[in-house]
């Protein structure tokens, strides 16, 4: 506490005292409540000592009994620090060290929380204004919004309600219990590994049929962006539109070279994911489209970290986004569902394709998720039902006879070919080249040769 001024009042000693500004006639009452270091102030309404020593002791005391009750001293209106909230998560995305999800998080703040909650004291907020706030929330948008949507919502309102506890606004007991009442979003029609080389078998021919030189290269390279997606299982959009050659790594391992790919951007940040070494012919294809790296190797180009954009047109150029040309793509080429489920397919359906594989190719759901960039939770959510099955006959080679879902949704992954070749398969249809043994696994090629070697001794 500064230095007493010649228009304080000590009303009782470190807990108590009148304050009165130059600027107004007015008392100012400070307060202090156990062992508490903040100084609290409010405003006793009136010049008149008397009426200001009356006032203040009331204050006092009713703030002694709130804090013995484990109640916030201090109550604030909902807006005031909603909006302190929000001005620290745009500072954070603008200066660019705040997670992407914050700008959703502001914005909840912005248009739902703050105009349906702004009025209401921050420690008075009750289970029932928070189901008046669906209904509220609800009739403003003519929807339920969606369970993901209402999380963020939710993970909005906890970032001011943390910050109320903080400030002693409110106690963690008065932090209502939130609910969602959205629909889980539902998953996005699939693609096995036979449709996918059908529809790269259609780009090639869509792209060399093109009216314009621009429209070529855009086909072209959506091309090469579909694979990408389907065998490294990225976000389409927002963990790409940055990526650079900068991000992409070679590492040798004993048995075969693996291929860091760390993306700049994405839900929860920057991430680093592990593609297989079959995934190169699909680099080296990128490369040849930017004429500035085409005299280059591939190896010498990952080498270089140019800080070029990795999916770029041939002039050079970013394309604004890859959504509508390939929703144009699926309705040309009679892909735009799915066969069996008859869900619409998107970008997204790219990822469900890459995540669905892997789970058949044995990967556990802890470290798919971590390649992912996803919770546990949520591999478990969407590809638990393939496990039990998947164990027990498909890695055995035997397809189950049982009319179930579940059995009908391996069978049309498994019916193509091997799950373990999905990625070479797809990489030789996108890009015409394929893999030789010995650069996939040198291990296999060795044992082979063995075996070849053995075979031929017999047979002297």
């Amino acid at each position: 506490m500064p230095d007493i001024a010649a228009q304080t009042v000590v009303l009782r000693p470190q807990e108590l005292n009148l304050v009165r500004r130059p600027e107004t006639n007015n008392w100012q009452i400070h307060y202090k409540i156990g062992a508490s270091k903040t100084w609290h102030r409010k405003s006793a309404g009136t010049a008149d000592l008397a009426d200001a020593k009356r006032i203040a002791e009331d204050v006092f005391h009713e703030a002694r009994v709130l804090d013995k009750r484990g109640l916030a001293v201090v109550s604030k209106k909902f807006r005031s620090v909603a909006e302190v909230v929000s001005k620290r998560l745009k500072g954070d995305v603008a200066a660019g060290t705040g997670k992407k999800i914050y700008a959703d998080y502001y914005r909840a703040i912005d248009s739902y929380l703050i105009p349906f909650f702004g009025n209401y004291n921050i420690d008075r907020i009750t289970p029932a204004v928070i189901s008046e706030f669906h209904r509220w929330r609800k009739e403003k948008v003519g929807y339920e919004l969606k369970a993901s949507t209402q999380n963020n919502h939710n993970s909005a309102m906890n970032a001011v309600f943390d910050y109320a506890v903080e400030k002693s606004y409110m106690t963690e007991s008065q932090r209502p219990s939130l609910k969602n009442t959205g629909e889980a979003t539902a998953t996005r029609g699939s693609f096995t590994t036979e449709e996918l080389i059908e529809l790269q078998a259609f780009i090639q021919v869509w792209s060399a049929t093109a009216r314009t030189e621009r429209s070529r290269w855009l086909r072209e390279l959506l091309g090469l962006y579909v694979t990408f997606v389907a065998c490294t299982g990225v976000r389409p959009g927002t963990e790409t539109e940055d990526l650079a050659w900068k991000h992409i790594e070679f590492v040798d391992k004993p048995n075969m070279r693996v291929i860091h790919i760390t993306l700049p951007k994405g839900k929860r940040g920057s991430r680093t994911l592990v593609a297989r070494n079959e995934l190169w012919p699909l680099l080296d294809k990128l490369r040849q489209l930017d004429p500035e790296l085409a005299a280059m190797s591939l190896e010498a180009v990952v080498k270089s970290k140019s800080p070029k954009l990795l999916f770029r047109l041939r002039d050079g150029t970013q394309p604004y986004n890859l959504v509508n040309a390939f929703a144009d793509c699926l309705e040309k080429s009679g892909l735009s569902k799915g066969d069996k489920d008859g869900k619409d397919r998107s970008l997204y359906s790219l990822r469900h394709y890459y995540a669905t594989q892997r789970v058949l190719e044995g990967v556990n759901f802890g470290q798919l998720a971590n390649q992912m960039g996803t919770s546990v939770l949520m591999i478990e959510r969407h590809y638990s039902h393939l496990k039990p099955l998947m164990i027990a006959e498909q890695l055995a080679g035997a397809i189950p006879d049982a009319t179930t879902a579940e059995a009908e949704e391996i069978r049309r992954y498994a019916q193509i070919s091997s799950i373990r070749q999905d990625v070479v398969s797809l990489i030789a249809a996108t890009t015409g080249l394929h893999i030789a043994l010995k650069a996939t696994n040198p291990r296999a090629t060795d044992e082979l040769k063995d075996a070849l070697k053995q075979a031929a001794s017999r047979t002297k």
